[in-house]
């Protein structure tokens, strides 16, 4: 038998989609949801977009979705968190929380016991309101504002070995050219797996703070593909799609999951992910580009302190392809620079 679905105080009732902002316990924070309950029952899947608010093709998917979908063709129910991170999205502030008077960033808080500041009590209430609920987590990130990007999919670290192999052949059926396998701990999608027990992939689309809506649609597209998957949504679906800013009509995106198996998606079989060190501080000079084939030892960059000065290389650490790399001038203890992943030889 069907029921309603609440989450953080919102409640869809078999058959309805409602959406608002909810209110974060102990802040002045206030993030836009929207749930879509179908009548018939099935799994709940969660889609959040905007931990970093600069980080756009998935906030404007995750507006486009909740308009297109229509409670009749949900079995199950989805919940849409468009944008988590309100005030670095209004602020145009990359990677931090710029409500929190540390400006922490959101996605190395994971999993929060909720105290602390504004940041840690949003992750607090993503987990303990949405992610506690759900049978499938994705998680809707870019380059941000610093970064070029090719769009990568994740799976999640989970210790499940029938999860990862769930998870492997699910994003199977997506647009992704690349997949890796993640290997983190603190990451929304990844406490989702590792804390929760949640199936969870992250969605890397878009990036260098700019969107298109072809990124918009493909992070639409693989949400469908992935609720197709599931069984919340039937194999062939049909949705009017509006495209925000191109008049008043809406384009029709149909998707058949008997045609949505990605034959040429090519997995990571290792992957990189630099940072810059202690000490790294000054300008950041990139001898690779983004999308580029590298060997191992390869120069990748250097970095030079304010005057210009050399202070140190930093180079491959084994054979790979660039998907991600920073672009800007300047660079600083912590920053992430560069991920290159190993392609499996097939």
């Amino acid at each position: 038998m069907k029921y309603s679905i609440t989450a953080a105080g919102l409640t869809a009732e078999p058959g309805t989609k409602v959406q608002g902002f909810v209110p974060v316990p102990g802040t002045k924070e206030q993030i836009p949801v929207t749930i879509i309950n179908g009548r018939e029952d099935g799994k709940i899947f969660l889609a959040t977009a905007g931990i970093h608010g600069c980080e756009y093709p998935g906030i404007l998917a995750a507006a486009q979705l909740a308009e297109a979908l229509d409670p009749e063709q949900v079995s199950g129910a989805v919940i849409l968190v468009h944008c988590v991170n309100m005030s670095s999205f209004l602020g145009r502030q990359p990677y931090v929380c710029a409500a929190d008077e540390n400006r922490k960033n959101l996605n190395r808080l994971f999993p929060s016991d909720g105290t602390g500041t504004v940041a840690d009590l949003i992750c607090r209430f993503l987990t303990e309101e949405f992610v506690r609920q759900c049978d499938f987590h994705v998680d809707l990130h870019s380059g941000d504002m610093v970064e070029e990007l090719e769009a990568c999919l994740l799976i999640a670290n989970t210790p499940d070995p029938e999860q990862k192999a769930m998870l492997t052949d699910a994003a199977k059926h997506t647009r992704f050219r690349w997949r890796m396998n993640s290997g983190g701990r603190t990451e929304f999608y990844n406490s989702s797996a590792i804390d929760f027990g949640k199936p969870s992939l992250l969605f890397e689309r878009g990036g260098a703070g700019a969107w298109s809506y072809q990124e918009a649609e493909d992070d639409m597209a693989d949400l469908i593909s992935l609720m197709q998957y599931l069984k919340i949504l039937p194999e062939v679906i049909t949705l009017p799609v509006a495209e925000f800013g191109q008049g008043e009509g809406k384009k029709a995106l149909t998707l058949d999951f008997q045609k949505s198996l990605n034959t040429e998606q090519q997995f990571f079989v290792r992957h990189e992910w630099t940072g810059a060190e202690e000490g790294d501080d000054g300008f950041l000079i990139p001898f690779v580009s983004l999308g580029e084939d590298i060997r191992e030892g390869q120069k990748l960059f250097e970095i030079r302190d304010v005057f210009g000065r050399k202070k140190r290389e930093i180079r491959a650490k084994h054979d790979g392809h660039i998907v991600i790399i920073s672009r800007t001038l300047s660079v600083h203890a912590g920053d992430d620079l560069i991920t290159y992943g190993e392609i499996e030889k097939k």
